[in-house]
């Protein structure tokens, strides 16, 4: 939003602090309008839409609460301001309860002023992108990876929504449990495809010698145990979206018939010599360096080129903690209802170890801790016992190599063992999920647990 198409109204009957607020907001080149009273505005609140009212609280014909009441009722997505005189902290809190978005001292400050604006835009801005979203995405809106108040989701959102109107090939890159194949999803249900089919494969579900009849489909008899015809996941998602997850693990013979399906839009089913027209629009994902993978020759260049048309990197959560306190609201209230307790939310040490923690698992990890803290607690709001439990040792800790006996090959195997472990532990055992959490292939995950002797 640009300052010019913000609307504010200040509602003050002191005159030099009416004044004073209208002129440094006027520089700043936002539409101001002011009111001398309550009724004054009151009057006139049909007459244009407000997008932030600075709202003093002692007026002289009534209360900033009554007015704040009419303003809900006749402009409930107007955000105020609440503005009280120092000293008045107690009367602050009963606004901001009463549905105040923010509240600021008097006398005010230029800079904090300008910051409270700035902040408040900040969030209308938000709730119009979720609006819209809640227009076009209305069946998967509610989703986990769609909480988010940091700027770096907000661009990925946007840039989401606007490649969302192309049909170019697109490469998601980012960590396990960033929420790639959410992003994707908006891509797909923010399209002209979003009638038809979204469909996912993850690369490393399946071996190499099944992935390419899932991909493309087979014929009866085209391999042992193929008893009947077999539709491929390219078929399947005919005019609509096709989301190759893991697609760095894709053998390399598979990708050349990759390659001639994005070229010549047509696939062959195993055992059989006639080709199959597919209108898929192809979305993939990687929490590899893909370019690395171009060098070593693992993954073909041409492919790449052919995929990577449009490039969105999913930040980590470590690069969007704003975002932290907002999921952990969300997981706490569904976890709750699902195992019928009265958690209504966490203690700020608690809160304070996990905005200090590195989350190599990220959002999927997250969720998992909370998940089990819930399980386990029998109190009202999770403490730092309760989510300490669940916290694996971060890599932040100091070595004592002076000391130690242990040569580096034991550390790095000791510290895998512990990752493997728990991220075994988290999963109850799935090793699909595990690998995700780990940021490994299911096939890398078993070699190692195989040469580490880790068993379930």
């Amino acid at each position: 939003m640009e300052n010019n198409s913000i609307n504010i109204g200040i509602v003050d009957d002191e005159e030099l602090h009416r004044n004073l607020s209208e002129n440094i907001l006027q520089n700043a080149e936002y539409n101001v309008s002011t009111f001398n009273s309550g009724t004054d505005f009151l009057n006139k609140i049909n007459e244009k839409i407000y997008d932030i009212i600075l709202l003093d609280y002692k007026l002289g014909d009534m209360t900033g609460l009554d007015v704040l009441k009419e303003i809900q009722n006749k402009s409930p997505f107007t955000k105020v301001i609440m503005v009280t005189a120092f000293g008045n902290l107690e009367l602050a809190v009963e606004t901001m309860k009463a549905g105040a978005f923010d509240f600021i001292r008097k006398p005010v400050k230029k800079e904090e002023l300008l910051l409270r604006i700035s902040k408040t835009i900040e969030i209308l801005e938000l709730n119009i992108e979720v609006n819209r979203l809640k227009e076009l995405l209305p069946d998967i809106l509610d989703d986990k990876e769609f909480i988010y108040h940091s700027r770096i989701m907000k661009k990925i959102v946007k840039m989401a929504i606007k490649v969302s109107q192309s049909s170019a090939t697109v490469l998601i890159g980012g960590e396990t449990g960033t929420g790639k194949d959410r992003i994707a999803e908006i891509i797909h249900f923010a399209s002209k495809r979003k009638n038809a089919p979204f469909v996912k494969i993850n690369i490393t579900s399946f071996p190499e010698t099944l992935l390419e009849s899932e991909l493309f489909g087979a014929e009866k008899g085209a391999y042992t145990g193929a008893d009947r015809k077999f539709i491929g996941k390219f078929e399947a998602a005919h005019k609509g979206t096709l989301f190759l997850d893991e697609i760095a693990e894709l053998p390399l013979s598979s990708q050349v018939k990759l390659l001639r399906v994005i070229q010549e839009k047509e696939i062959y089913r195993l055992g059989s010599s006639q080709p199959i027209k597919v209108d898929v629009r192809i979305i993939a994902a990687t929490n590899q360096n893909i370019e690395k993978l171009v060098k070593e020759k693992k993954l073909r260049e041409d492919l790449f080129y052919r995929l990577n048309v449009i490039r969105l990197n999913v930040p980590s959560l470590r690069e969007r903690k704003k975002d932290i306190p907002y999921l952990i609201d969300y997981f706490i209230k569904n976890f709750s209802e699902r195992e019928n307790k009265s958690i209504n939310g966490i203690d700020r040490k608690a809160l304070k170890n996990l905005l200090n923690y590195s989350f190599p698992g990220n959002i999927r990890e997250l969720e998992n801790i909370i998940e089990r803290a819930i399980v386990l607690s029998d109190s009202n709001y999770l403490d730092e016992e309760d989510i300490g439990v669940f916290l694996p040792l971060d890599n932040h800790q100091e070595l004592d190599l002076v000391n130690s006996e242990r040569k580096l090959p034991d550390v790095i195997e000791s510290i895998e063992r512990k990752y493997i472990g728990e991220a075994l532990r988290l999963t109850g055992g799935v090793k699909v999920k595990a690998s995700e959490i780990l940021g490994i292939s299911e096939r890398t995950l078993r070699y190692r647990m195989e040469q580490l002797n880790i068993k379930l």
